[in-house]
């Protein structure tokens, strides 16, 4: 798995397009050739790479979005393991049938016979010859195999091999050698272009380039998996980059450049209903293509290459305007607010992921995505019966098939062979999924039609005025909710952005905010954003958590940063109490100290979550102490931010007087603290809700009864409150009558509050009131109702 390095790319990685290599055809001659036209079959054939399908699975979702009105079909003919002499063993069976009008051809990873190059047989007195076979039967058969392949009047392009990563430090045994060899390959298919007159693609040569820049920052970086074969998800997009550019495909999604006369310039779209009236610009857009949606797997790849500006240019340019910010909005959603200067030299909308053009994108992402796996499933069943059946068997009945597989898997028992077991997984998986293969094939057929009904062009209204750049009253006290998923997998830290954990979307803001909600809590992780105690804060986390306040911002909507630690974190692998020998009360201040000279200047900060729920601290540093100490430390770096103090007992309301009577005493030289209880409904007060209503002896009462006790000790103290968590499930409409009197009560004695939760992730989590196929959930109708304590 690639590690999370940001390399900026420049002279020394975009010297290699000198080296992108033309053989034979002037493709590339025409500013906008488009390669493959309306109608076009197009085969990938290969090895495991090409099998796992990502990189031409980009190269088909840029073709989809880009180019609506061609519809082109891809076909995955990869099959794990092949070699060039396994493409002509299979050639009659499997590639030809397709009859595609061009077949795009990878080998040389398994051609070279990585085998010969494993360390303990470099002594071996043959090995240099058997070597130079390898290469010498990798021409020889690929040369066979074009020369067949080229009789169907297919047109070819040959892809050089990606790289074997035989410099980084990586868990698998290094076969120095086999990413030379693959080097020699390329010079092979070199040759070989120029006798069939084909055209190139050198993936090899830009791999690793961009490989060798990787591990100058670090060794154990790389572009390909921890085999050194495999490319990850990034190396794959850089495939993809790779062969786009190569072609020299197009780079605009869309260009519209419009002043006070009206349109001067329009490329791939029409504008109409334009009217400027004042400080108000209104038109209808209709764009022809959709911009690239960039899943968040690969989005580390835009540091590596320059894809947004050279393939996903959505180009939006307003002069003449009066100097000020101003409001975007399509369709009624706000992109985002811009400067003068900025619309006057062009905002990339390509870049915004919550305008309706790019998310009708992730759409044909997501059939392309289900147009990829289904491949891959077939595939699955091709790899089996070409590699370990008889020709014969080939696409054949099932009984025979299983007939020959009992045979095959009795005598590796019988003969005590270690590879029995693997075998026996392999053929059982397959005689699982051979039954399905019908029903497959058909989803293989309809899901390309599907990916070019969603790719279609849709017309939207744009929107621009000047910004209303206020922020709420913060005395109304909003109510709101918890967007989840910055703190999830808690055990993996730092983890893997968009695999371990994520980020709340824009789009959820724009959802909530148009139901009237206003205040959002982000829970995040300590270890997430400071790797190392005292060390600086990561870079990567800091851009996410500022992206999201940034976009609350616009829409002039609350945020809390929420520490969800529990009073905990890990050092050096194991979760230690904050004020133990190994985790020690300053480190604390320290992160808290540096948020706070992050975030003093975001004018949305509704508050500073010191932690979510501490519990079961160490009676020798209470959690008053450190508390007290991370108060003292924030007011040195912001005097301005409220300080929010969650309760000891895992902030319950109903033992707040017990567990947390004391924080009343805390000291802040600004007098900016808000105390934050949580509560929920269930027997144990936990929000697990493992029973029923009736089961957990929950009554239309509970809520307020739990609330009390912290209600109560604010009113004695004078002090402000917050409850941040609370929900029930989506399965009893009870449970809404006890959240809707709780809710009531604490609006009468002046506490607001955020629900618990929403976030991306939640799928069907009960207490979730993320919305699912469109629909809002029940829990939504009852906080609607109570959007602010103070209603002006």
């Amino acid at each position: 798995m690639m590690k999370h390095v940001h390399v900026k790319y420049g002279s020394n990685i975009m010297f290699l397009w000198v080296l992108i290599i033309f053989i034979g055809n002037a493709y590339a001659q025409n500013k906008h050739y488009i390669l493959f036209k309306s109608g076009d079959k197009i085969a990938f054939i290969g090895n495991s790479i090409t099998h796992n399908g990502d990189f031409h699975h980009y190269i088909l979702l840029y073709y989809a979005t880009r180019f609506p009105d061609k519809k082109v079909t891809f076909y995955n003919l990869g099959v794990k393991g092949d070699n060039a002499n396994s493409f002509l063993r299979r050639m009659d069976a499997d590639i030809i049938p397709h009859k595609a009008d061009w077949s795009i051809i990878m080998a040389g990873m398994n051609d070279v016979n990585r085998s010969l190059y494993a360390p303990e047989k470099q002594t071996e007195p043959d090995i240099q010859r058997r070597k130079e076979r390898a290469l010498k039967d990798f021409e020889l058969y690929y040369d066979s195999f074009l020369t067949r392949l080229k009789r169907t009047k297919t047109n070819i392009i040959l892809q050089k091999p990606s790289i074997y990563d035989q410099t980084g430090d990586l868990t698998a045994v290094n076969l120095v050698g086999v990413n030379d060899a693959l080097e020699r390959c390329g010079k092979i298919i070199d040759k070989l272009a120029k006798k069939h007159k084909v055209m190139v693609i050198d993936y090899w040569t830009m791999m690793n380039a961009i490989n060798a820049k990787l591990q100058q920052e670090d060794i154990k970086s790389t572009l390909v998996g921890q085999d050194r074969v495999h490319p990850g998800s990034v190396g794959h997009f850089v495939m993809a980059y790779t062969f786009l550019k190569t072609i020299n495909a197009s780079s605009y999604v869309s260009s519209l450049t419009i002043d006070e006369d009206g349109v001067v310039d329009v490329k791939y779209g029409s504008v109409s209903n334009l009217n400027w009236q004042g400080e108000e610009l209104t038109f209808d857009y209709l764009e022809e293509r959709l911009p690239f949606p960039v899943p968040p797997e690969v989005e580390n790849a835009l540091t590596l290459v320059p894809f947004t500006a050279d393939f996903n240019t959505q180009l939006l340019q307003v002069k003449d305007l009066k100097e000020g910010v101003y409001a975007l909005t399509i369709d009624d959603i706000l992109i985002g607010n811009f400067t003068q200067e900025e619309l006057v030299k062009g905002i990339n909308l390509a870049e915004r992921k919550n305008t309706p053009p790019y998310q009708q994108a992730l759409k044909v992402f997501k059939e392309a995505v289900a147009y990829r796996n289904v491949q891959r499933q077939l595939r699955e069943i091709k790899f089996v019966e070409f590699s370990y059946l008889p020709k014969e068997l080939w696409g054949g009945d099932l009984e025979p098939i299983k007939t020959f597989i009992s045979e095959y898997l009795s005598f590796l028992q019988v003969s005590k062979d270690a590879r029995y077991e693997t075998f026996h997984s392999l053929f059982e998986t397959y005689l699982k999924n051979k039954p399905h293969q019908t029903d497959l094939e058909k989803q293989a057929k309809a899901l390309p039609e599907t990916i070019y009904q969603f790719n279609q062009p849709q017309s939207h209204r744009f929107r621009l005025v000047k910004a209303d750049l206020n922020m709420p009253d913060r005395n109304e006290a909003p109510f709101g909710v918890n967007l989840a998923g910055a703190e999830f997998a808690h055990q993996k830290t730092p983890g893997v952005y968009n695999r371990d954990y994520t980020y709340p979307t824009i789009a959820e803001l724009d959802y909530f905010k148009s139901k009237g909600l206003t205040l959002f809590r982000l829970p995040f992780l300590w270890e997430r954003l400071q790797h190392e105690l005292d060390g600086p804060l990561d870079e990567a986390e800091l851009a996410r958590m500022t992206a999201f306040v940034d976009a609350a911002r616009e829409r002039n909507l609350w945020v809390i940063l929420d520490m969800h630690n529990y009073g905990r974190r890990f050092v050096n692998g194991t979760r230690e109490i904050i004020g133990s020998a190994k985790l020690p009360i300053k480190h604390f201040a320290d992160v808290w100290e540096k948020l706070a000279e992050q975030f003093r200047t975001k004018e949305n900060i509704w508050a500073y979550g010191l932690m979510n729920e501490p519990h079961g601290m160490l009676d020798s540093v209470p959690w008053f102490n450190i508390a007290q100490q991370a108060i003292f430390k924030i007011r040195e770096m912001d005097t301005n931010t409220p300080i929010m103090v969650g309760g000891d007992s895992w902030s319950s309301t109903y033992r707040w007087q017990q567990a947390s009577g004391k924080l009343k005493d805390l000291v802040d030289p600004s007098t900016n603290l808000i105390f934050e209880g949580h509560l929920y409904f269930d027997k144990d007060a936990s929000g697990t809700y493992k029973g029923t209503y009736d089961e957990e002896g929950t009554t239309p009462e509970t809520g307020i009864v739990r609330a009390r006790p912290f209600v109560e000790w604010l009113k004695e103290n004078n002090l402000k409150g917050f409850v941040g968590e609370y929900g029930v499930p989506d399965d009893d409409p009870r449970w809404l009558v006890t959240l809707d009197n709780m809710l009531n009560y604490l609006k009468d004695n002046g506490v607001n509050g955020t629900y618990w939760a929403a976030g991306p992730w939640w799928n069907t989590y009960k207490l979730a009131i993320e919305p699912r196929d469109g629909i809002d959930r029940p829990q939504l109708k009852v906080l609607l109702k109570y959007l602010k304590v103070n209603e002006k």
